[in-house]
C-alpha cells in the first residue's frame, strides 16, 4: 500500500512539473463535447444547450445523426439559437415524434425560417402527429405563399370532430392573409364551427374575412338571410336556428368590412324577432334565447353604424321608440345612432328625449339619460338651433329633477326607518341623473367652441376631462370633410394607441371611416405594443384583436 501511494505521488509530481499536463475545466464546452461519446452523454447534451455554446453545434449535429437522444439534442440546439441548424430542425419537424416536432417548430418560428414546401408536406400529412401538423400550419400562416392556398382549403373545411379545430384556425389565418376568395364559404361556415368541447376558431375566421373584405359580402348576406345550407343544417342540429345568434354573427362580420349593399338585408334582419321555441322549457335557456335577440340588435345596429348609411336612421329610431322591446334593444339603437353620424336622426332623438318619464321608474330615466348623451354626441355644431333646442330640453329635464329632489328631501325629513332610507337613496339617484345631464351640457359647450374645427377637436382629444375627450372622438369620427382628410386622420391617429381603451375604440372607429392603408404602418406599431402589454395585462388581448380588425379594414382602402 505504501509503495502504491509513493508511485501515485511521483506521478502527480511529474504531471505538475510538465507544462503539457493540464487539468480539465468542467465549465468548458470542450470538456462536455468530449462527454458526448461517454456514459455522461445526456448530461453533456443538456449542459451544452445551457451554455449556448456555438462550438458545440457541429458535434451535436453529428450526435443527432446517431439517432438517439434526438429530443434532447434538438432542445439543446434550439437553446443555442443558431439558425444555421435550420435544415436539421426542418428534418426534425418531419419526424413522427410529437415532442421533437414541437421543439423544432418553435425554433423555426423564432428564427423566421421559410420553407413552404417542407411545411406543407407535414401540414397535409394526415398520418403525421397532430402537434407537428399544427406547428407546420403555424409556420405556413406566418408568411403564406399563394401556392399553399388550394392545399389548405380541405384543412379549413375539415370536421372538428375528426381533426383539431385549431387546424381550421391556422388555415384561416393563411388564407385570409392571401385574400383567397375560394376560402370565403369555408370561412363563413367556420363562424359556427365548435368542436365537442365547445372550442372554436371564430376570431381567426372573422379576421380572415375582414382581410378579404367586401368580396365576402354576398356569402355573408346569404347566411344573414338564412339561405346558407351548411350553416342552417348545423344550426338545426345544435338548436341555435332561432333567437338571433346567426344574424348577430353575420352582422359583426359585415361591420368589419362596411359595404352599402348589406344595409337593406341588415334592416330586414333587425326588424325580425323570433318566438321562443316550444322545446325550450328551462328558464335559463329561455333567458339565453332572449339575450341572443338582444345581441342580434346590438350587432346589427353596430354594423349599420359602421357602414354609415342614412337608410339606417329610420329603423334604428323605430327600435328606440318601440315600447314593447327590451331596454337593451332600445339602448343599442340610440348608442349606434351617435356612431352612425347622420344628422337626420337629430329630430327623432329630440322627440324621444321629450317623452315623459315617471320619477319612480329608474329604467325609463336611465334610458332618457342615454338619449341625451348620445344626442349631444351626434350634434356637430353646425346647426346652432339644434344645439339651442337640445340645451333647452336638457335644462328643462334638470329643472324637473330638481323638483323631484326637493320634494323627496322634504318627504325624507318627515319619514322614519326604512321609508327614510329608501327616500334618501332616491335622492342620490336623482342627483346622479342630474350629474349625467351636466355632462351632456358640457359636451354641448365644447361643441359650440370647436364647431367643425379639426385642430380644435384634435386638441380636445388630449383633454383630462372625459366629457371633453369623448365628445372630441365622436366629433372627429362623424365629420364629413369636403377636402383634405389628412389633418382629421392625423388627429385621430395621434390617439389610436391610447391606453384609455374606451377612448381608443371610438378613435379607431373614426379611423376606420376616414383613414386608408397609409396609416397601417403606424397602427402596426400600436398593435405590437399592445401585444407586449397583453403579456402582463389580459385586457390588451382584446385590444390586439380590435387593432388587427382595424388594420385589415384599412389595408383594403
Amino acid at each position: 500500500m505504501r509503495r502504491w501511494h509513493a508511485v501515485l505521488g511521483l506521478g502527480l509530481g511529474l504531471c505538475l512539473a510538465q507544462t503539457g499536463c493540464k487539468k480539465e475545466d468542467p465549465n468548458s464546452a470542450a470538456h462536455w463535447i468530449e462527454k458526448l461519446n461517454s456514459p455522461l452523454r445526456t448530461s453533456a447534451i443538456q449542459k451544452l444547450g445551457e451554455m449556448k455554446s456555438k462550438e458545440a453545434i457541429e458535434p451535436l449535429k453529428a450526435a443527432y445523426k446517431v439517432g438517439t437522444d434526438r429530443v434532447a439534442i434538438a432542445s439543446a440546439l434550439a437553446k443555442i439559437g443558431d439558425p444555421s441548424v435550420a435544415p436539421l430542425m426542418i428534418e426534425a419537424l418531419s419526424d413522427m415524434d410529437s415532442a421533437l416536432a414541437q421543439i423544432a417548430g418553435e425554433a423555426l418560428k423564432s428564427w423566421k425560417i421559410k420553407n413552404t414546401d417542407a411545411y406543407l408536406a407535414v401540414a397535409t400529412n394526415v398520418k403525421a402527429p397532430r402537434e407537428a401538423r399544427y406547428v407546420a400550419l403555424e409556420l405556413i400562416a406566418a408568411d403564406p405563399e399563394p401556392k399553399v392556398a388550394d392545399a389548405l382549403l380541405p384543412v379549413l373545411e375539415g370536421d372538428p370532430d375528426l381533426a383539431p379545430v385549431a387546424f381550421v384556425g391556422q388555415a384561416a389565418v393563411a388564407l385570409g392573409k392571401l385574400q383567397y376568395e375560394k376560402a370565403i364559404p369555408g370561412l363563413v361556415r367556420c363562424l359556427w364551427l365548435d368542436d365537442r368541447a365547445g372550442r372554436n376558431e371564430v376570431p381567426a375566421c372573422r379576421l380572415a374575412l375582414a382581410r378579404i373584405g367586401t368580396k365576402a359580402t354576398p356569402k355573408i348576406v346569404e347566411a344573414l338571410e338564412r339561405k346558407n345550407r351548411d350553416v342552417e343544417d348545423r344550426a338545426r342540429k345544435l338548436r341555435f336556428e332561432s333567437g338571433g345568434l346567426i344574424e348577430a354573427k353575420c352582422a359583426e362580420v359585415l361591420g368589419d368590412s362596411p359595404d352599402p349593399s348589406a344595409v337593406d338585408p341588415l334592416i330586414v334582419a333587425i326588424k325580425k324577432f323570433d318566438d321562443l321555441p316550444a322545446y325550450i322549457q328551462d328558464p335559463k335557456k329561455a333567458q339565453m334565447f332572449v339575450m341572443a335577440g338582444v345581441q342580434k340588435v346590438i350587432s346589427i345596429a353596430n354594423a349599420l353604424a359602421a357602414i354609415g348609411d342614412e337608410r339606417a336612421v329610420k329603423p334604428l329610431l323605430e327600435i328606440a321608440n318601440d315600447s314593447e322591446l327590451a331596454l337593451e334593444h332600445k339602448m343599442a339603437a340610440v348608442q349606434q345612432l351617435a356612431f352612425l353620424g347622420q344628422l337626420s336622426a337629430v329630430p327623432g332623438l329630440q322627440k324621444l328625449l321629450a317623452g315623459k318619464v315617471d320619477a319612480e321608474d329608474p329604467v325609463s330615466n336611465g334610458f332618457r339619460v342615454q338619449i341625451a348623451l348620445n344626442l349631444v354626441n351626434l350634434l356637430d355644431g353646425t346647426d346652432v338651433k339644434a344645439l339651442d333646442a337640445a340645451e333647452k330640453q336638457i335644462k328643462a329635464i334638470q329643472a324637473e329633477i330638481d323638483k323631484w329632489i326637493a320634494d323627496t328631501q322634504k318627504k325624507a325629513a318627515a319619514a322614519q326607518g326604512d321609508e327614510k332610507t329608501i327616500l334618501s337613496q332616491n335622492v342620490k339617484g336623482y342627483q346622479e341623473w342630474r350629474k349625467n345631464y351636466d355632462e351632456a351640457l358640457g359636451k354641448l359647450a365644447v361643441t359650440r367652441e370647436c364647431k367643425s374645427d379639426v385642430a380644435c377637436w384634435g386638441a380636445k382629444l388630449g383633454d383630462k376631462e372625459e366629457v371633453v375627450y369623448m365628445k372630441a372622438a365622436y366629433a372627429l369620427s362623424n365629420m364629413k370633410p369636403a377636402g383634405d382628410k389628412a389633418p382629421l386622420v392625423q388627429a385621430l391617429l395621434a390617439h389610436a394607441g391610447d391606453e384609455n381603451l374606451v377612448l381608443r375604440n371610438v378613435v379607431l372607429f373614426g379611423l376606420s371611416r376616414h383613414g386608408d392603408k397609409s396609416v397601417v404602418g403606424e397602427l402596426q406599431k400600436f398593435r405590437d405594443a399592445d401585444a407586449e402589454r397583453s403579456k402582463r395585462d389580459k385586457r390588451y388581448e382584446g385590444a390586439v384583436y380590435t387593432m388587427d380588425l382595424t388594420i385589415a379594414k384599412l389595408s383594403l382602402k
